[in-house]
């Protein structure tokens, strides 16, 4: 997976510019032999030679290994605060509170989890005690 999306990434960068694999392995500072194998698929770099891939093809290890740099998909690794909770009332006409996700809206179980159990999203509690009622939908 690792080798042909680099594969991928760097037949496609080569396509794009118009540059032989020659003239590519020359902006990596790589051989020319061994450039041709990492652009095939054939060879996976060690980490000096995709910083050098990097440099030459003036790209991202996350543009050339296929991985999104999304801002939505590295966000999920930040703290969300939870703001929201919602009420909902019980058989015995007691009211039950619940913290709301701040990515999917879900219901979060239990108090003070790290995560929520639906969409993986990291909570941040710091300021739940100044939550807002969020509307059932």
């Amino acid at each position: 997976m690792f080798s042909k999306n680099l594969s991928i990434s760097v037949l496609g960068i080569c396509d794009s510019r118009e540059l032989s694999y020659e003239t590519a392995s020359e902006l990596c500072d790589l051989s020319p032999r061994y450039f041709g194998s990492i652009a095939r698929g054939k060879t996976s770099p060690t980490v000096n030679t995709l910083e050098k891939l990097c440099i030459g093809l003036e790209k991202t290890p996350n543009e050339l290994l296929g991985f999104s740099s999304d801002d939505e998909e590295l966000s999920y690794r930040l703290a969300m605060r939870v703001t929201h909770y919602r009420v909902h009332s019980s058989f015995n006409a007691t009211f039950l509170t619940f913290p709301v996700c701040p990515r999917c809206h879900c219901n979060i179980e239990r108090d003070f989890q790290p995560f929520c159990s639906n969409c993986g999203q990291k909570l941040n509690w710091d300021f739940f005690q100044h939550a807002a009622l969020m509307p059932i939908r």
